[in-house]
């Protein structure tokens, strides 16, 4: 049994993503207590005052480090001492080190900032955080293309979502609130209605210009041509999208995509398309639950070229299920093969509500039983995409993922995805509408979030409500009142 006793200003959440990241299954908060199961280990962390300074202390058995810090580096502090005492009883080094639950481009462009050097910050990550180079290097690169593509985004302007939680299938992996669509297809038309009410209602009071809008899901193009028409219909008629507007659709799954459909997307100014096979290797998608194939997903990307789609995106995900590295290699190849815009590189991550966990603790298997060591395979599959003119635009990470590797996104010179890198730095109001949807509205130095119910019945009852509490709180911000929620 591990045991974290705790005393002063800490971070618990963080200190428990440690716990897990080191041993694995749940952690329980006892009073001032962290427990969970692995090797006999008592380790006590405190922060306490220190004249100007807070004085940070770990210790694990004979071990203890120590350190003065000004306050808002204490919880930090904490976290990289526990860090290093956890990698020096156990042996074990992870590929981003102490970063756990905080952005590694967020932390880069710090210690860019600090530095003033790309060199010394990349020491700065490998010594400070216990980053891999390799990992350090990435983030930097990152970072450095997030400013970039930020810098293209007004501050005053809006990036909408909108959320169609409904796919054909589950796939074993997922764990959003999607519905399978062919068992609930009375659900389709009224939720559409929903969400023409919602947008209606939302924009009726908001005219700040959209520079990005994306559409996601779940799997959009489930619904039907005339359901997509009707949806681009109420975007038309009340979203105030600024020129050039980024217009995403997540088309997803190949079987959903076909001429009708593509034809009211083109017409209706969607700008980016992805088009996601997850894998290029048929046995897999049997496996994890999808009905195309990979002749299927080829088709789809070809009709979608040839109706004059100029910015297609695919993903591919390192570690389903019986996959090994060198299937993810092989999946790289074909997908580069089809000379993709952008592609983005997920590490899976095995989430608890997942039909995948479900199956790991049906059968006794851990994550170590059954997958093998994925490091190498990303990191070389970073140096291929490199190769093909690809770089790293955006990054971010998951929790329960293979390795505790990240999600990438790469892209060509220009192809770079506003709405990502937009939505993820915290700096650009995001409204999400539809069920399931999270809006965040940047108010100074922090983000007010408002979700939608994950419920679709309590959705389809309040869409109208929702608009109007979404408005109303950007409002709030825009003209310096107070926001309560």
């Amino acid at each position: 049994m591990v045991t974290l006793h705790l005393s002063g200003q800490q971070d618990r959440y963080g200190a428990a993503d440690l716990l897990r990241l080191f041993f694995g299954g749940p952690v329980e908060e006892q009073d001032d207590r962290l427990v969970c199961a692995g090797p006999d280990l008592e380790i006590s962390c405190s922060i306490d005052p220190d004249e100007d300074l807070f004085r940070v202390r770990t210790r694990l058995g004979a071990w203890t480090l120590s350190g003065q810090v000004m306050s808002r580096k204490a919880r930090r502090e904490s976290k990289r001492q526990l860090y290093q005492l956890l990698a020096r009883a156990t042996g074990r080094q992870f590929p981003w080190g102490s970063l756990t639950g905080i952005r590694p481009t967020l932390i880069a462009a710090e210690c860019l900032a600090e530095s003033q050097d790309r060199e010394k910050a990349l020491r700065l990550l490998v010594d400070d955080w216990f980053v891999s180079p390799e990992k350090a290097d990435l983030a930097l690169e990152t970072a450095l293309s997030e400013r970039q593509v930020l810098e293209q985004v007004p501050p005053d302007s809006l990036l909408v979502y909108i959320g169609i939680p409904f796919c054909p299938t589950r796939c074993s992996y997922c764990s959003f609130i999607t519905r399978e669509a062919p068992s609930r297809p009375t659900l389709l038309e009224p939720y559409v209605t929903a969400l023409t009410d919602e947008i209606r209602g939302f924009f009726s009071q908001i005219r700040q210009p959209v520079d990005a809008l994306y559409i996601g899901g779940g799997t959009p193009t489930t619904l039907s041509a005339v359901q997509l028409a009707r949806l681009f219909d109420a975007v038309r008629a009340f979203v105030p999208l600024a020129a050039g507007a980024e217009i995403t659709v997540e088309a997803g799954r190949p079987d959903t995509i076909d001429a009708a459909r593509l034809e009211v997307l083109r017409h209706s100014g969607v700008n980016r398309l992805c088009i996601n096979p997850q894998t290029f290797h048929d046995q897999t998608l049997v496996r994890i639950g999808r009905r195309h194939n990979v002749a299927q997903m080829t088709a789809a990307w070809q009709l979608a070229r040839e109706m004059g789609f100029d910015h297609l995106n695919l993903d591919l995900i390192a570690g389903l299920p019986g996959e090994t590295p060198p299937d993810l290699a092989d999946s790289l190849d074909q997908a580069l093969a089809l000379r993709p815009d952008s592609l983005t590189l997920h590490a899976l991550a095995i989430k608890r509500s997942s039909a995948l966990h479900e199956e790991q603790v049906r059968t006794g298997a851990s994550e170590a039983d059954l997958q093998p060591d994925w490091g190498e395979a990303v990191s070389a599959a970073r140096r291929t995409l490199a190769a093909a003119g690809l770089a790293p635009y955006y990054l971010y990470r998951q929790k329960q993922t293979i390795g505790s590797l990240e999600n990438t996104g790469f892209a060509l010179p220009g192809k770079a995805c506003r709405y990502n890198v937009a939505m993820m730095s915290d700096q650009r109001s995001v409204i999400g509408l539809g069920s399931g949807a999270m809006s965040k509205i940047v108010c100074g130095n922090r983000v007010v979030r408002i979700p939608s119910p994950r419920s679709l019945d309590i959705y389809l009852e309040r869409a109208g409500v929702l608009a109007a509490q979404k408005a109303a709180a950007l409002l709030a911000v825009t003209t310096g009142a107070t926001l309560s929620l």
